[in-house]
């Protein structure tokens, strides 16, 4: 029988189709092109209902992927199709759906109120008469929020004369965790910078697991290249001092991060790169000309510095002991002269205290909360 309801009426996958074998099947293949057709041949469902179900969709797009033309594979585009069409995430290799703890709740759009505890909403404007937080997320969300308290805003004098596009950075990182939409908005450049031993991979690994954006960690994308061009060179793989460094290699770390980024960036992908950036944060026209990059792809921007003592440095150095500190480390007297450590980006910027005295441990608890973020997923 045809479908009465009108097309931009919400559709959930009936029952009896989800009970059906050759419905789990195409399933547990993520087969969506079978899937749709199954749904027209049970449900009698037509394609620009489907369409109208799922976020994001139109009729042309369900046409080319029921025809072959297109296909299925992002990971965001395939948890869009189980929430609007309520097909249970185990179903599709997904965890539980927030739906399906709540199932009575409306279908989401947007953030997640399930995922957002009561004392969080009015900061990311989801309404306080949203449905109960799923109680599974709570605990990991309070943590979050104690993480992000930590975090200091900018002030009239806490940078440079150099204004970068504004980014609400705790509300766009708690509205990216209470979604679970890592796309969500405009894209957002969030560079963390600071000394050896600050905290900077700790900070980012925590906002990127949390919201889903992507981390490009410069020791991590370029380190191998970095060793093999030293040597190239004759110099030592683990230099990160003399002029050869410098001059040689390091600004082609940084192009190479960069354009990273910026593909990134152009695709609408939220981007956490980390590396010190002791240079390009006190260099006024190398950050107008990332404001003036990242304004042409619609990007704002945040710049965190991490702010650390000099003994925790070192005693997070030597925990690391990675052999690219080993100059560091056998000079500290010298390194330390040679750094100043009341640096500070000259633009707008936020501040992480990672300092021994700190109030939060955020090295430690960002580790544990990673796992109970995946836990809680």
């Amino acid at each position: 029988m045809p479908e009465a309801l009108p097309h931009h009426t919400p559709y959930s996958v009936s029952a009896a189709l989800l009970a059906r074998e050759e419905m789990r099947a195409a399933c547990a293949a993520r087969d969506f092109a079978a899937i749709f057709l199954l749904i027209r041949k049970y449900d009698h469902i037509g394609q620009d209902r489907i369409a109208a179900s799922i976020e994001g969709f139109s009729q042309p797009r369900i046409s080319r992927i029921v025809t072959g033309k297109a296909r299925v594979e992002d990971l965001d585009v395939i948890e869009r199709i189980a929430d609007g069409l309520r097909i249970p995430g185990g179903m599709l290799g997904l965890a539980t759906r927030p739906w399906e703890i709540a199932p009575d709740v409306a279908r989401p759009r947007g953030r997640d109120p399930l995922r957002v505890p009561v004392y969080l909403r009015d900061a990311i404007g989801v309404p306080t008469d949203a449905p109960p937080v799923d109680p599974r997320h709570d605990e990991v969300t309070e943590t979050i929020h104690r993480l992000l308290a930590t975090v200091e805003t900018p002030t009239d004098d806490s940078g440079g004369s150099l204004v970068l596009p504004s980014c609400d950075l705790r509300k766009r990182i708690l509205s990216a965790w209470s979604s679970g939409r890592p796309r969500e908005g405009a894209p957002v450049l969030l560079l963390v910078a600071g000394f050896a031993g600050s905290g900077k991979t700790e900070f980012a690994r925590f906002v990127s697991e949390i919201t889903g954006w992507t981390l490009l960690d410069k020791d991590t994308v370029s380190r191998p290249l970095t060793e093999s061009l030293l040597l190239s060179l004759d110099a030592d793989p683990n230099d990160r001092q003399t002029a050869i460094y410098r001059d040689k290699v390091r600004p082609l770390e940084y192009r190479c991060l960069f354009d990273a980024v910026f593909d990134n960036l152009q695709l609408g992908i939220s981007t956490v790169v980390t590396a010190p950036f002791l240079q390009e944060v006190a260099s006024e026209p190398w950050l107008q000309r990332l404001k003036s990059r990242c304004v042409k792809r619609g990007a704002e921007i945040a710049v965190v510095w991490m702010r650390c003592d000099v003994d925790s440095m070192r005693d997070y150095l030597e925990t690391r002991d990675a052999a690219r500190d080993s100059w560091k480390l056998s000079y500290w007297d010298d390194y330390v002269a040679s750094i100043n450590l009341d640096q500070r980006p000259v633009c707008t910027h936020f501040v992480v205290d990672n300092g021994r005295h700190a109030k939060t441990n955020l090295a430690e608890q960002a580790r544990q909360l990673a796992s109970r973020v995946r836990d809680a997923s």
